[in-house]
């Protein structure tokens, strides 16, 4: 079936689009992968790809005159809570605010590309993907194209992924060595590495529309698949999630120095749905102690809150004093967490070790209230029919999402790899880019 819009079918904007960007790929080739300097050049480039895209792709070119193809996304009102759950839910998306203000940014239409063993900081149609990097390679190479240049956040891709829960679309990708598992016959141009005659990768937005985000030539490519892309303003820490507040990750806190994992400006988020201080930096209860109202320690692995001044004795020992309830409330910080049997959201540190837990994202469980932003931040199902597995592990772990080539039935855009430490590069991790500017 053909879709239109205006005088043009779906296969001619496609055609459209991909002629230009296939030729400013071949240009930046041709060139030895240095850049295009030519200032003329980059606007014309800038021009036809806007037009050509309605005003929804554009690209941009760094201060080393790197393109960076990216999809447009604005705070309207696809951006609100209520459009995106289809319920009353008040309120504008984390992603789109960024430090304190309601702001557009754009997102790689591709992830970022690979040619001849290198991985360069620029994002082409067409390119073998980013591989063989850490999150910490990857923050650091595309943070280095200058101001305004991030990582794609948990936010941001939490957005796409209830805009396709939205809208009933599981967009595709390269699963299953340079297929889709779940629709074999769609297959991209494979690429680079290959074992026993399986290719690993496929070449950026080689495959059928249905491996954008929204099934169109205007979408973001291969958010499923072909790699797993690395994700920056999330990590846990013992199953303690950890963020930043609104989409700050993708503003002043983008830096390596705030994604770093000694940086204070990480925070924890409590069962009330509030940032807080991590776990790891609240003090330890103490017998004969003063409290004041809203003072906060830790106590045999939970969180507590003082609901008044006061004294502590052992009839008030938080959770266990026969009448605790009355000074103390339990405050806890979301944590994904192990129960001996299954993987589940909790308010406190359970059961992980350095062995990988995982189950499908729709079937993640919890014992607590889940607080809206953790639907709206994609820490647990909204949609649950969407497709993905979450991985776990103890200690620090880094953000990575989509799932790669291997990953088969694992894959799809609910899937969240919080199971590997920031240092760990592989075939299976690679990495996209986002941008903040005007």
């Amino acid at each position: 079936m053909k879709s239109y819009m205006g005088k043009y079918t779906q296969d001619e904007l496609a055609r459209n689009i991909f002629a230009i960007e296939d030729e400013l790929t071949a240009l930046w080739l041709d060139g030895g992968m240095v850049g295009i300097a030519d200032v003329q050049v980059q606007k014309d480039y800038q021009k036809r790809i806007e037009e050509a895209s309605f005003g929804r792709n554009t690209v941009r070119f760094d201060g080393n005159g790197q393109p960076s193809i990216l999809v447009k996304f604005a705070p309207d009102e696809k951006s609100k809570l209520s459009y995106l759950f289809a319920d009353s839910t008040p309120g504008i998306h984390p992603a789109f605010i960024i430090d304190g203000k309601a702001k557009t940014w754009y997102r790689g239409k591709y992830q970022m590309g690979r040619v001849n063993g290198v991985n360069y900081p620029a994002c082409l149609r067409g390119l073998e993907p980013w591989h063989n990097i850490s999150f910490d390679g990857a923050q650091a190479a595309v943070t280095a194209k200058g101001a305004c240049y991030c990582l794609p956040t948990q936010q941001m891709e939490a957005y796409l992924a209830l805009a396709c829960g939205r809208n009933g679309f599981e967009p595709g990708g390269n699963t299953y060595y340079s297929a889709y598992y779940y629709a074999i016959d769609e297959k991209g141009v494979a690429s680079g590495m290959q074992y026993n005659g399986n290719y690993y990768h496929t070449k950026g937005g080689s495959g059928p529309l249905s491996w954008s985000h929204d099934g169109t030539p205007f979408g973001c490519f291969d958010i499923v698949g072909n790699t797993w892309k690395w994700t920056g303003a999330l990590r846990i820490v013992n199953g303690e999630i950890q963020t930043f507040v609104d989409n700050n990750g993708a503003g002043s806190l983008s830096t390596v120095a705030a994604h770093a994992a000694s940086s204070t400006s990480w925070k924890a988020i409590d069962v009330d749905g509030a940032f807080v201080t991590p776990e790891a930096d609240v003090p330890a209860y103490a017998d004969a102690t003063s409290y004041a109202t809203d003072a906060i320690v830790m106590h045999n692995g939970v969180r507590y809150k003082s609901l008044t001044d006061h004294t502590s004795g052992s009839s008030t020992e938080p959770g266990v004093g026969a009448s605790w309830e009355n000074v103390w409330v339990r405050k806890g910080t979301l944590h994904y967490a192990w129960d001996g049997s299954k993987a589940y959201m909790t308010d406190h540190a359970e059961g992980l070790d350095d062995t990988s837990r995982y189950l499908l994202f729709k079937d993640l469980t919890t014992d607590i209230t889940v607080p809206t932003v953790a639907y709206a931040l994609g820490l647990f199902p909204k949609h649950p029919d969407q497709r993905g597995r979450i991985y776990i592990r103890g200690g620090e772990r880094m953000a990575r999402r989509g799932g790669s080539f291997e990953s088969a039935g694992g894959a799809g855009v609910g899937s969240l790899g919080l199971g590997t430490t920031r240092g760990h590069s592989y075939s299976f991790f690679g990495g996209g880019l986002a941008y903040t500017g005007d």
